[in-house]
């Protein structure tokens, strides 16, 4: 890993460990043994490059010019045929939000958590599994360490995933929007391709980095959260209040029931940071519906290759022009 992502992970790591005292507890999410003094080769399952770090979060992948979401975690035991054995646990107390036993999509087999308890309500993410347990039904509260399933390779995706390189994709994120299928259905590239998975869509889900949730035992998400550095800012028109900052009023500053808009941070990534209510009249106020406003220049390159700006590096990207459409559109 280089010198500038263990910089960013002992920057994250750090803003966990200083707020232990508000912080939810958290699990290992594999049945790999237990994690004390686990070192990243023993449980990161890299890509066919043989990488370490394409098995971390961040434009790990392809060079630097592809995202990837989550953690990858390699199986610890295999059966005879060379299949993975390793138990998929529930990383922190939560509720089954999402179950989807068909191979239909790049995650495979998956299961979503909300964890609405929790200082911030992310949501974690358990993919590629061979099979889903029979608890892992939508509406079921479950606690940390609850078998979700068994790790597999299941992926729709088009490379398939080779038994040796078997493994869970672990995410913790955001959800963008209930207004997520109403956004899907309108646009014209998705006219006849079904939206198969709801709000629990990839589109719809945004991540964070999720090694501090494998390197500690407690962890205050909200910290996690805010130790972001915010890469871009825009500011948007809203009739209604966002169904974003209805469900996160943690992030939210100023009265949202006065608002005729929002200044709004984003992290490189994409994930919305933190909201302010801006009142009809305000400068910031765009006269369109939104308008990209500051530019982090350190991170201009990260920010076009996860194409949050466009190639010139001044204008946005297409993600960040989704992820803003996605987060204006109302769930009804």
């Amino acid at each position: 890993m280089n010198s500038r992502r263990r910089a960013v992970s002992c920057l994250l790591l750090a803003a966990c460990a200083a707020s232990v005292a508000s912080a939810s507890e958290v699990a290992w999410p594999t049945s790999l043994a237990a994690r004390a003094g686990l070192r990243p080769e023993d449980y990161l399952q890299p890509t066919v490059s043989g990488r370490p770090e394409s098995a971390v979060f961040g434009m790990v992948r392809e060079e630097g010019r592809r995202f990837h979401e989550g953690v990858d975690i390699r199986p610890s035991a295999h059966d005879s045929a060379g299949e993975a054995l390793d138990l998929v646990l529930a990383a922190m107390d939560g509720e089954v939000a999402y179950a989807n036993a068909a191979v239909n999509g790049p995650y495979g087999r998956y299961v979503v958590l909300t964890h609405r308890n929790a200082e911030l309500p992310v949501y974690t993410l358990y993919a590629h599994l061979a099979t889903l347990a029979p608890g892992a039904k939508v509406g079921l509260f479950v606690s940390r360490g609850t078998t979700l399933g068994r790790m597999g390779r299941s992926s729709a995706g088009a490379t398939p995933i080779t038994p040796d390189r078997a493994h869970l994709h672990f995410e913790v994120g955001l959800v963008l929007s209930k207004g997520f299928p109403r956004w899907y259905a309108a646009q014209p590239d998705n006219r006849g391709s079904r939206n198969l998975h709801g709000l629990f869509n990839g589109q719809n889900l945004i991540g964070m980095d999720p090694m501090p949730l494998l390197t500690q035992s407690r962890v205050d998400l909200l910290a996690l959260h805010r130790s972001q550095p915010v890469a871009v800012t825009v500011a948007l028109r809203a009739s209604q209040i966002p169904d974003f900052v209805r469900r996160h009023p943690m992030l939210v500053h100023g009265e949202p029931s006065g608002a005729a808009g929002w200044y709004v941070e984003f992290s490189w990534q994409g994930m919305p940071l933190s909201w302010k209510a801006l009142e009809a009249g305000h400068p910031q106020l765009p006269p369109g519906r939104w308008k990209l406003l500051e530019i982090d220049p350190r991170r201009r390159e990260q920010l076009i290759h996860r194409q949050m700006l466009a190639a010139d590096g001044r204008s946005p990207g297409d993600l960040l022009r989704q992820n803003v459409e996605i987060l204006l559109t109302p769930p009804h």
